[in-house]
């Protein structure tokens, strides 16, 4: 950190710039911008070549481009500086205690952004997924430096602090073309086990939104007090997934109606003894 001295040295400097704005002076800054405009083309030429072959998002490749200007720009001015006598050593100290008066102000903002980096640079969703973090669900709309949007099933939008989305459990029900859809039925212990099976399948294998491979699975579940539980697993397209679900859980009644097998439910039977 620059002490009082190093302070008021730099204060002095800069009260002298008027007489170190000399023709030649004036003639090798500008030789350093044109340098450094020249320095920046090549070197963003060289960063896009090397950034168009990568899968990174568009928006951090942005970020990336304009950190590289920062650079190229930041190293200018300290050129110029050391043109004009100004002690590099000090002025970078002076920036350092600015930059951590900034941080600390900010660090709420600074967590964000540094949540949105490490989004856009892992990549765990993208914009038009269906995903599920901090407890809610939802499509996702953007995915900004500082937030990331979602749009939830029933139509409210929800704005995350890229803080916490990069910090929490992200399920991504988008990410793989299909999807597997799980039910649990029950049916009476006098339907007989084979007979739930085969109606089941065969509703299945007539549903549309229903792939064949995976192929599907009804299997018993568990014995209840009053009914046999089964367990359903089908797959389908991630994009037909909820038509597929409410269609398949329809079906197994039907199918069971028309197999004329009972869905029975948790009931009591009373037997009266005469004596």
């Amino acid at each position: 950190m620059p002490d009082i001295q190093e302070i008021e040295s730099l204060g002095a400097t800069f009260s002298r710039l008027p007489e170190k704005l000399t023709l030649w002076n004036l003639v090798y800054i500008l030789v350093i911008i044109v340098a450094a405009m020249v320095v920046s083309r090549i070197v963003l030429a060289l960063v896009n070549r090397a950034l168009g072959k990568s899968k990174l998002d568009p928006t951090l490749i942005r970020i990336i481009r304009n950190v590289v200007k920062l650079v190229v720009g930041v190293v200018c001015v300290l050129l110029i500086c050391e043109t004009l006598g100004v002690e590099i050593t000090s002025l970078i100290a002076l920036f350092s205690v600015i930059g951590l008066a900034l941080s600390l102000a900010a660090q709420g903002v600074l967590a964000n952004l540094a949540g949105g980096i490490t989004i856009l640079g892992a990549r765990p969703f993208r914009v038009g997924d269906f995903v599920e973090m901090d407890g809610v669900k939802g499509t996702v709309k953007e995915v900004a430096l500082m937030y990331t949007k979602l749009d939830t099933t029933d139509n409210k939008l929800v704005y995350l602090p890229n803080k916490i989305v990069s910090e929490a459990k992200v399920l991504n029900y988008s990410k793989e073309p299909t999807r597997r859809i799980e039910i649990t039925f029950s049916a009476s212990y006098e339907s007989p086990i084979p007979q739930v099976k085969a109606a089941v399948l065969e509703s299945l294998a007539r549903n549309p939104l229903t792939l064949a491979e995976p192929e599907p699975v009804v299997g018993v579940a568990r014995y209840g007090a009053s009914a046999i539980e089964y367990n359903l697993w089908v797959w389908c397209r991630g994009e037909d997934y909820w038509p597929a679900f409410y269609s398949v859980t329809e079906g197994v009644k039907q199918a069971l109606d028309a197999a004329g097998l009972e869905m029975t439910y948790d009931h009591l039977n009373v037997h009266m003894l005469e004596r």
